[in-house]
């Protein structure tokens, strides 16, 4: 029998190492679990800010060490090997990362992980815009079967970018009228509600424009509303922890808030993976 060989031009492709944009989950990931570990177990970190700010903070850091580290590692992985649904997942991953640490940066008080805050920061900017422009390079459009079904990834990226909207301009526009600070600014002690700039200002347009698009079979949303579908697991799981962290420690916070960023994080995750039916390997 002869041996099986490769032509090679399927060597090269095989032997051709993976991009640094997908690489870089990896030290992410490593940098991220160790910010989140001294967040948890140091007494100083936070010490500056206030009681419901810091159980926000230290929330967040057991929603990066059980969710955001093994997300990045394990797609990090899928997307070195090649796989579409694991490269999209891993732009979901960055972008959930660089929105909180976004706010770690600017809203916390300057502490001792201040350089590796801007370390993360600055490490998932440039893994996403690697990733961004092997999108553009691509045309993602193809890797969708024509059946594929859109329709309800559409309408849950519509309904998230309009409701959660309405709900900050249902604190905001009061708070402007009379010329008070909303409730959530003062119990955290901060000048502003950062969440409130980086959604309305950028996140929250981006789930209406994938809605329309990805409804339209436009590029742009199926490039879109898979990244921010898995950007809204990672989020409402974020959400649902902190707010079992300021239970625990004695703050007030509703149950139902809870319970329904749970069920959006399901809902988001179900309408991911039956977006990603439709997803064509790299191999067809």
């Amino acid at each position: 029998m002869q041996p099986m060989t490769m032509s090679p031009d399927a060597a090269a492709h095989r032997r051709k190492p993976a991009p640094k944009s997908m690489l870089a989950a990896f030290p992410l990931a490593a940098l991220l679990a160790f910010v989140s570990f001294i967040g948890i177990l140091s007494t100083s970190v936070y010490a500056q800010e206030t009681s419901n700010w810091k159980a926000q903070a230290v929330g967040q850091d057991w929603a990066d060490l059980l969710l955001a580290v093994p997300w990045l590692t394990i797609t990090g992985a899928l997307a070195c090997r090649g796989s579409r649904p694991g490269l999209l997942l891993l732009a979901s991953g960055l972008l959930y990362t660089f929105y909180e640490f976004v706010i770690y940066g600017f809203a916390l008080h300057f502490n001792a992980l201040f350089l590796p805050y801007c370390a993360v920061l600055g490490v998932c900017f440039f893994a996403l815009a690697g990733i961004g422009l092997r999108f553009v390079e691509q045309d993602v459009g193809s890797w969708y079967s024509p059946p594929a079904r859109v329709r309800l990834a559409g309408a849950l990226l519509l309904a998230i970018g309009t409701s959660f909207a309405l709900a900050w301009l249902a604190e905001i526009l009061p708070a402007l009228v009379t010329s008070a600070p909303p409730a959530s600014v003062v119990a955290a002690g901060t000048p502003t509600n950062p969440v409130y700039v980086i959604d309305l200002s950028i996140v929250l347009p981006a789930h209406l424009l994938a809605g329309v698009s990805i409804l339209r079979r436009r590029t742009l949303g199926l490039v879109l509303a898979p990244v921010l579908l898995g950007f809204d697991v990672l989020m409402a799981l974020s959400i649902a922890g902190m707010m079992w962290v300021m239970k625990q420690r004695g703050l007030e916070v509703s149950q139902a808030v809870a319970v329904a960023m749970f069920g959006l994080a399901v809902v988001s995750g179900l309408i991911l993976v039956r977006l990603f039916r439709g997803l064509r390997t790299a191999d067809e």
